[in-house]
């Protein structure tokens, strides 16, 4: 999307790699030098070495049972990813899933760069339960897979 945005009209991300700047797991540590890519993206300003380039802050979980986040910081004002502001995107969670705990500064990440319409899927708050990272592999599929495809429908017409 951030290459050819002109062709790309929504991107549905099943919870990406996050959360920004940081790998949650085993080894936990510094993750996507970007943000939220290991590759560059178009910032405006842009950034050519994203160790010095990106101002961050620690941003406070917003609600419990979810961790704290590394975002851009507020000063100086956040980088903007200029090829992506006109993109929708769905960023799906799933409720037994790892990303649960932090897939919100993924959200918030995305917005502070400037992304207009990002859309969080929470599972849970569409009354689907019980399903993890691999949730299309579970029983249910069928009914994740349909909240996406509704979503998808809802892009029809847009540009």
């Amino acid at each position: 999307a951030d290459v050819r945005p002109h062709l790309v009209r929504a991107v549905v991300a099943l919870e990406p790699a996050g959360p920004p700047f940081f790998k949650v797991g085993i080894k936990s540590g510094p993750g996507a030098p970007y943000g939220v890519a290991n590759a560059p993206l178009t910032y405006a300003p842009a950034v050519a070495d994203p160790a010095a380039d990106f101002a961050k802050e620690v941003v406070a979980a917003p609600e419990p049972g979810l961790i704290d986040c590394v975002l851009q910081a507020q000063a100086p004002p956040p980088r903007q990813l200029v090829h992506l502001v006109d993109v929708r995107v769905l960023l799906v969670t799933a409720p037994a899933s790892y990303h649960a705990q932090y897939d919100w500064g993924t959200v918030r990440y995305l917005r502070q760069a400037g992304v207009r319409d990002v859309e969080h899927l929470r599972l849970e708050e569409r009354g689907i339960y019980g399903n993890g990272h691999m949730m299309f592999m579970e029983k249910n599929s069928d009914e994740v897979a349909a909240e996406i495809v509704s979503w998808i429908d809802g892009c029809e017409g847009t540009a």
